[in-house]
């Protein structure tokens, strides 16, 4: 019964430590989203490459000497704790995205896949994505590809369909929040429990 005491207050001394950080992490995001807005998909790529190659060895070597040092239910609460919490600060990043930001990501995740698109007739369907981006995009589809706002579309974002019904692609909330959460998972819970590490 104790141990279960001591591992609630854990949980919950972790939460409030979490939830001061977090507000640091989603001010830190803001600035990047307006960055992302800026910067060339090859640029972001680089940048998230560099990251990625930095923070590798560090985050390996955080989860040896975190997971070897708890008790395995503690250390499954302690994972599942930091994952919510990473989500947590993913998704008030991403609800504090405007139109324009998400407009300009789902931009760049379409130019990279214009080639699929070749010599099919399409349809798009957006939510919550600004007319300049939308022009854009509505230009790599060519003008054999029809456009439609989805006002009870369940995320914002768009869904592009081809017309014989063999291809269908998401670019949304959900899709940017995973590729957020694999690019920069790593780098999320340093920020978010820096002393991780050396907690047994």
């Amino acid at each position: 019964m104790e141990e279960i005491r001591g591992t609630e207050t854990l949980e919950l001394e972790i939460r409030d430590d979490a939830t001061r950080k977090a507000e640091r992490i989603i001010q830190k995001a803001k600035e990047e989203a307006e960055k992302l807005r800026r910067r060339s998909a090859g640029t972001l790529e680089g940048m998230a490459a560099d990251i990625e190659a930095r923070k590798l060895e560090k985050i390996a070597q955080m989860k040896r000497e975190a997971f070897s040092k708890m008790p395995l239910e503690k250390t499954r609460l302690r994972a599942r704790f930091i994952d919510d919490a990473m989500r947590s600060s993913v998704r008030k990043f991403l609800d504090a995205l405007d139109d324009v930001q998400l407009g300009a990501w789902c931009l760049s995740g379409l130019r990279k896949r214009t080639a699929l698109f070749e010599g099919r007739k399409l349809r798009m369907s957006y939510s919550a994505v600004d007319s300049s981006s939308l022009m854009e995009m509505e230009k790599l589809l060519g003008p054999a590809a029809v456009t439609i706002p989805d006002t009870d579309a369940p995320q914002r974002g768009i869904v592009i369909e081809s017309l014989d019904g063999t291809m269908i692609m998401t670019l949304g909330e959900s899709q940017l929040e995973e590729r957020l959460l694999d690019r920069y998972r790593g780098e999320l819970a340093l920020v978010l429990f820096p002393g991780t590490a050396g907690k047994g």
